[in-house]
């Protein structure tokens, strides 16, 4: 068994983004959020990937803007318990290489990294938020998306040792086993606005 969370990570290309979704500007901070069961994964994430023919939405909520995909709003709104207005519609492909940040950039400098939107027929609207977040070290596919965007193998990040815990260098997390990093995980993403 594993929960479930929902994770924002901050728009790092607020033009662009707002370009994308044929809006002149954003007038508040605007996150994709991805839905996933292995909170241990989040550390490593390196990507984010959405469908290029699924069409997103763009939901103005007490909390920023939100990428969701547009069959999925209503659901996702409820799950989050918040009212939420669809400003704007864009498919996956017009979102391509725009440059979110990871969730915890701005707790730990070691996090301070980009995650750009790959496209992968992957992600789709079954369930979740439409967005899948991408740690090239723990799946066949991120791995495969992420090289076939330019990644080298040196590049991808894989904090998770043998034993099953994580190196002692990462940063907030380091030496834990990814198990019992979990609830930490969760709780240091709730504590910081990205839960």
């Amino acid at each position: 068994k594993s929960q479930t969370l929902d994770v924002a990570f901050p728009c790092a290309e607020p033009d662009k983004l707002g370009a994308a979704f044929g809006l002149h500007g954003l007038t508040k901070e605007a996150f994709a959020v991805i839905w996933t069961t292995t909170a241990w994964t989040i550390p490593a994430n390196q990507a984010l990937n959405l469908n290029p023919e699924l069409v997103y939405a763009l939901v103005d909520t007490p909390k920023g803007l939100l990428i969701l995909a547009e069959t999925l709003v209503e659901k996702c709104l409820v799950r989050y318990g918040l009212e939420g207005t669809v400003i704007a519609h864009a498919k996956g492909a017009k979102l391509e290489k725009i440059n979110f940040r990871h969730p915890l950039a701005h707790v730990h400098a070691g996090y301070d990294r980009l995650s750009p939107v790959f496209l992968a027929d992957y992600a789709t609207a079954d369930d979740g938020t439409g967005i899948v977040h991408s740690s090239p070290a723990y799946g066949v596919d991120d791995f495969n998306s992420c090289v076939a965007n330019g990644f080298a193998y040196d590049d991808i990040l894989n904090p998770v040792q043998g034993n099953g815990q994580y190196e002692a260098e990462l940063p907030l997390f380091g030496g834990m086993n990814i198990w019992k990093a979990c609830p930490v995980i969760i709780d240091t993403l709730r504590d910081n606005g990205r839960l």
